[in-house]
């Protein structure tokens, strides 16, 4: 036997507490016939009793998952003041490109030019400052009122600039729940807070205000992500409840139809006589519709049949939209449930992403499942199977396996015109796409779609967003001291006609649309918004005019022609110029006529005629040209040059006749200036057309 005498304590123990390991006879010979040598440096085994000896071992040090840093006060300060700083730079940022926008419009003028809107400058900037302070007087009055009013009623509505009410809500809504009515209630209601969110937004960019835009978009796609998991919550109620509406069923086969009821063990039988009775077969699935809202539907098919047996049909979800979708041969053969939703909304895309789609109809999402497996009763006792989220997993098809068919109809409160401009489109990766799609077939007369279907996507029938841009013309023309009517004929031909006072609005035209769906005054933003969900949009952005590849123009120019437009639409109507578009995005043309009977269709006659006005950065002129000319000229009108202000050169060169020098100073009451300036900041009128 070899004897090893070891150096220390130390390495005696570290030789002896060496763990055993079972090996084969030949190996275990060699390790008794070599000597015992002392180790340095011990392996590491795990799973072993030697381990709790080895605590300074680096190996077998715990390893410490590390936890998420809580957002305490002082990070929450630090994330304000970084949104604070960076609206500030853009704020900066956005005065230095006007400064050098203003910078090279100033280059551009003659001497004389400069000297004359010099002198007319100090005028201009009063003019402006008084009507702007006249509004924010009154939005300031009004806000008071409304709240005034709110607490004395005892209106609990919130307000979507507060981020208290809207913590609150979300706090609330987001507690889970087992009752699903109380669900399709929470459903709606948040659809009724995100459309205040949206006017409220709309609102703000009317009056330049930016710096709430960050907090518009955090709170919608919070409340839209609770609204999702509601309508997971009422799909994984249906799922599981599979076994109670199969008893229903058991039972009408028993009573009503004398048929085998369904079960385990006489899935076989069912099967054979529905091979000698094909008609049968349909008595054997269950449909389920949820409650209704105009926000939210769905409806669930259950077919616990795992065999063919004979033609496929298409499975027919009446109630919503008429839909009928026919699967693939290989899905059906198996048992299997399939169920549709349908919202009023998108819940895929951001709100402040762009998409170029616009729905028409709701977006509908189509999911085929297996069926879950049924409970088994031994003894008294029964053993229910256990949910997992993975069984909510949509089927997958094979490649080269036949589509989905599907074919549903648009309800009559949509707008539907021109097929060739309507799509049906699909969300992949992240946005709205015309791929998956084919065979596609619109029919504006019956109002039905139909097409095929390759993957279980979202879909929906949509138009371009940007599809009545530009508008082919446009009119505004007062009626009286306290109403302006407003006439668009966009680019799909919709005669648009908006009556609009001092506080509301009135679709007009097109009168089927208006008799339907607008029968009740309502604010002028919240009439855009719901004309945009029935289809048609005249809320421009800047993404739109990029996409249609025309010049958006300036806003600060914009601006300067709304309120020149203001002071003098008493006497006077404005419509577009078709020359607006052909000049750069500093420029703004447009036409103008004397209205002496205030009429909503006066064209002009021998006497009045429409004329050009050719506004840039801080001043206008009358050109010398019309919209009947061949050719655009930027030449002034004879005997006028370019002033400070519209009102300034109607006084300076008598464009206004006597009789009617009167109603130019009848200039409108502060709320109908404030209504229409909203108007026509929400809908970019000038910019875009």
């Amino acid at each position: 036997m070899n004897i090893q005498n070891y150096s220390s304590k130390d390495d005696k123990k570290k030789t002896l507490l060496k763990p055993r390991i079972r090996s084969s006879s030949k190996e275990a010979t060699q390790q008794l016939t070599q000597p015992r040598i002392a180790i340095q440096n011990p392996p590491v085994y795990r799973n072993t009793t030697a381990d709790k000896h080895r605590k300074h071992s680096v190996d077998n040090k715990k390893q410490v998952k590390q936890k998420k840093k809580k957002k305490t006060q002082k990070n929450l300060q630090q994330l304000d003041n970084q949104e604070e700083q960076r609206l500030l730079e853009e704020e900066q940022k956005r005065i230095r490109d006007l400064e050098e926008f203003q910078r090279q419009q100033w280059e551009k003028m003659s001497q004389e030019e400069r000297d004359r809107l010099k002198n007319e400058e100090n005028d201009r900037v009063q003019i402006e400052m008084n009507w702007d302070k006249e509004i924010h007087e009154y939005k300031k009055k009004c806000l008071e009122m409304e709240e005034w009013n709110n607490y004395i009623s005892c209106n609990t509505q919130i307000d979507p600039r507060s981020e208290k009410d809207l913590n609150t809500v979300i706090y609330q809504l987001s507690t889970n729940n087992d009752d699903i009515s109380l669900n399709y209630k929470q459903i709606e209601y948040i659809s009724t807070i995100i459309f205040l969110i949206q006017v409220a937004h709309q609102q703000d960019l009317s009056q330049s205000i930016f710096n709430k835009q960050d907090h518009y978009f955090r709170y919608i796609e919070k409340l839209k992500s609770i609204q999702s998991t509601k309508i997971y919550e009422i799909i994984k109620h249906f799922y599981i409840h599979y076994e109670n509406y199969l008893d229903e069923l058991n039972h009408i086969l028993k009573h009503q139809y004398f048929l085998l009821e369904f079960n385990q063990e006489t899935q076989q039988r069912i099967l054979q006589k529905i091979a000698q009775k094909p008609e049968d077969r349909v008595k054997y699935e269950i449909l389920k519709y949820t409650e209704f809202s105009n926000s939210f539907k769905a409806a669930f098919w259950y077919c616990p049949l795992s065999k063919i047996g004979y033609r496929i049909k298409p499975i027919d979800f009446s109630q919503i939209s008429n839909l009928q979708i026919e699967i693939p041969r290989q899905l059906a053969g198996q048992s299997l449930i399939y169920y549709v939703t349908w919202t009023n909304h998108d819940p895929y895309v951001q709100y402040k992403q762009y998409t170029q789609y616009l729905p028409i109809g709701g977006i509908f999402q189509n999911c085929c499942v297996n069926l879950p497996k049924l409970s088994k009763k031994t003894n008294g006792w029964i053993l229910k199977p256990t949910f997992t989220d993975s069984q909510l997993q949509p089927l997958k098809l094979a490649q080269g396996f036949q589509s989905y068919s599907c074919f549903f109809q648009i309800s009559n409160q949509y707008y539907l015109q021109d097929a060739s401009k309507l799509f049906v489109v699909t969300f992949q990766n992240g946005n709205w796409t015309q791929e998956g799609i084919e065979d596609l077939k619109v029919n504006i007369d019956t109002r039905s779609v139909s097409f095929s279907l390759k993957n279980q996507l979202p879909f929906m029938l949509a138009t371009l967003k940007f599809a009545d841009f530009p508008f082919k013309t446009w009119k505004i023309s007062s009626l009286s001291p306290n109403k302006v009517y407003i006439n668009i004929i966009t680019q799909r031909d919709i005669n648009i006609g908006i009556e609009l006072d001092s506080k509301l609005s009135k679709l007009v035209k097109p009168a089927s649309l208006a008799q339907q769906n607008f029968k009740e005054p309502l604010p002028i933003i919240e009439l855009l918004l719901k004309l945009r969900n029935f289809g048609i949009n005249l809320i421009a952005q800047e993404e739109d005019a990029i996409c249609l590849q025309t010049v958006f123009k300036r806003s600060e120019v914009e601006n300067q022609v709304l309120l020149n437009l203001m002071q003098t639409l008493r006497v006077y109507s404005f419509k577009q110029s078709k020359w607006n578009q052909k000049c750069g995005s500093d420029q703004i043309i447009i036409q103008f006529i004397e209205n002496p009977n205030f009429n909503q269709d006066f064209e002009g006659d021998d006497e009045f005629q429409w004329r050009n006005l050719e506004f840039q950065l801080n001043k206008v002129s009358l050109l010398e040209g019309n919209d009947k000319s061949d050719k655009f000229s930027s030449k002034w009108s004879k005997n006028t040059v370019s002033h400070a202000n519209l009102l300034i050169l109607i006084q300076q060169h008598q464009i206004t006749p006597p009789e009617l020098q009167f109603y130019i100073e009848e200039i409108q009451n502060v709320e109908l200036r404030s209504n229409l300036r909203t108007m026509l900041k929400v809908m970019r009128l000038l910019a875009i057309n």
